[in-house]
């Protein structure tokens, strides 16, 4: 069966959060270890941006079934 699209929503939000703090995590690794975290640090800005955008998409699937104000 496909997948509810408020489900759907929700699981962005969780397996982004997840990649977040993965990499979160791996910079502060590289930092510890002295290895220049630059491009770990723009992964970074980058899935904070795409975890953004599945917050709003969420709360937008929770406003139109009026589980949202």
């Amino acid at each position: 069966m496909p997948e509810d699209p408020l489900a759907m929503a929700e699981r962005h939000v969780r397996e982004g959060e997840a990649r977040v703090a993965r990499q979160a995590a791996l910079v502060e690794h590289m930092v510890a270890v002295n290895l220049d975290p630059t491009d770990a640090r723009a992964v970074l800005e980058e899935l904070k941006t795409t975890l953004a955008l599945a917050c709003e998409h969420l709360r937008w699937e929770r406003q139109v079934r009026g589980l949202e104000p």
